[in-house]
Order: C-alpha cells, then structure tokens, then sequence
C-alpha cells in the first residue's frame, strides 16, 4: 500500500493521484456491490460503476458542489432501473437502496480524498491524514492484542476493544505530531497549526479510523461474508484494507475549508 498510495501522494503530481484514486475507488466500490447486491440485480452495479467515473471526474476537475449532481444523475438513473427490474422480478427495494448507497459510501467519501489532494497544503493533509490512519491502525491492533479486554463493539467486532483504541488514538497523535515537526522543517504551512493542534487531530483520526473499520464490520457482519473482497491474501479486499481511511478524508477537507 506504501508503493501504490504513498509514493505517487509524495513526489507525484495531482493527476498521479487521481489515477491511484480511480483503481481505489472502483475495486472498492465493485466489492461493496459484490457482496449487497444480489446477482440479478447486477445491471444495478454496472451503471454505478460507470456513474462513479463521472462522480471522480467532476470532483477532480470542478468544485464540492458538483458532487452533488454527478450523484443525483447516477441515482436517479439507478432507481430508473431499478423499477424496471423489479417489474421483471429480478431485484428488490434493498438492491435499489444499495445500489444508490453505493454512491455515498465508499465512492463519495473516497472522492473526499481527491477534493483534499487539490487544496491548499493539499499534499501534506493528504500524507498527514493517511499516516494517521495506518498509525493508528497499528497502534490498535498491537495494544488490542497485547491489553484488549473490553469490547467496544461485541456483535459487529468482538476484537476491536477500548484497549486498542487507546493505543491507536495515542500511536496517531504521535504520528501527527511527529509529521508535523518535520514538515514545518522544511515547508510552513499556510495554515499556522501547532504541534498541539495537530495532535488533536491526529486524536480525531484514531476515532474516525475505528468508525470507518466498525462501519465495514458491519456491511460484512449483516451480509454473512468474512471479507468484503480476496484482492489482497491473508488480508481481504480493498475496501477491507481502506475502510479506516473512508471517513478520515470528509473530515480532513472540511477541516481545510474552515482554516483557508
């Protein structure tokens, strides 16, 4: 994940990022609709697909607000279908609700990331809010195991314990804080944050990480499936490996808007 994320984030330019973004965004969006939708309602799928290629582009090229209506479009269209094959009896109200929801989680919520690589100090919230997450991520999972006795969360993640996300809160706001010094080394931001500030951000991400991780639970857990795909062995799918990082990016962007 390093080579295919961090490395174009880093030294590349926009448009590097959005090309990695397209290939995050329509495997994991293919694997949330593998295991909702029921195979004959997979027309559905297909036009979301092609309608999030829309929903990326007028993210990358236009404003926040054109969201808004590449996602309208998409579902207004998908609902179009979806009466149709629900006349033919080859789908159902919750394969239509979602092939819609489809649009909002993960695709718009990843398009964040997009809308947060082209702001201003764009490069650094963007490596700032995944290094926070993947920190956070390790520090959860290492103080789970080595000190987890309470459950947050028994019937959608029996492992995920308050233990674990002390230890991710704690390594994250490490990881903020140490990114930030370093930066400002080299290049101010326009924004001015402390180190403090920071650090509660980086807080902020721990707690937004386990959310993004216990919403995928749950998506798996109601659905019966262990992974929500098998792209990565031993690991899952890619939705599996970005679900903490899906609600981390909508907060990071809005957060820019309130300090540019």
């Amino acid at each position: 994940m390093v080579v295919l994320l961090a490395v174009p984030i880093i030294i590349g330019p926009q448009w590097v990022f959005f090309a990695v973004a397209h290939v995050v965004i329509y495997v994991s969006l293919y694997e949330f609709y593998n295991v909702c939708l029921e195979k004959s309602s997979r027309p559905l799928m297909w036009i979301g697909l092609i309608g999030v290629t829309a929903l990326m582009w007028s993210t990358y090229f236009f404003k926040f607000e054109y969201m808004y209506f590449s996602i309208t479009i998409v579902s207004v269209v998908i609902i179009a279908s979806g009466l149709y094959l629900y006349e033919k009896q080859a789908s159902g109200l919750k394969d239509v609700i979602f092939a819609v929801s489809g649009m909002i989680y993960p695709s718009a919520l990843l398009c964040f990331w997009i809308l947060l690589r082209n702001s201003e100090d764009g490069k650094f919230w963007m490596i700032f809010g995944l290094l926070c997450t993947f920190a956070s991520d390790i520090g959860a999972y290492y103080m789970g195991k080595s000190f987890g006795r309470h459950s947050i969360a028994p019937i959608l993640s029996p492992k995920k314990t308050w233990e674990g996300l002390a230890g991710g809160i704690i390594l994250s706001v490490i990881a903020a804080m140490l990114l930030g010094l370093a930066w400002k080394t080299w290049l101010p931001l326009n924004a001015g944050l402390g180190l403090v500030a920071l650090g509660i951000i980086g807080c902020c991400i721990g707690v937004l990480d386990l959310a993004g991780d216990l919403t995928a639970s749950m998506i798996k857990r109601d659905h019966r499936v262990k992974d929500m795909g098998n792209l990565i062995p031993g690991h899952g799918g890619m939705l599996d490996r970005m679900d903490g990082i899906v609600p981390v990016g909508m907060a990071l962007y809005f957060l820019t808007r309130a300090l540019y």
